[in-house]
């Protein structure tokens, strides 16, 4: 396991730049007609959702 000690500004840049990601898969997300390509970006969805949990914890 891997671990990262980052500031509050680190925190704060990386929750807003996980949050932009997230805005941008779920556009994409709803754009696709591929079901293979949906399910993938729906597991990124639901991985990126989880980090962010957990950063808002520490935030």
């Amino acid at each position: 396991m891997t671990r990262l000690d980052l500031t509050e500004e680190e925190t704060l840049s990386l929750i807003a730049i996980l949050e932009s990601s997230l805005s941008e898969l779920i556009t994409e997300t709803a754009a696709t007609d591929n079901r293979e390509y949906r399910d993938m970006l729906k597991e990124k969805k639901k991985f990126i959702r989880a980090m962010l949990e957990r950063l808002q914890g520490n935030a």
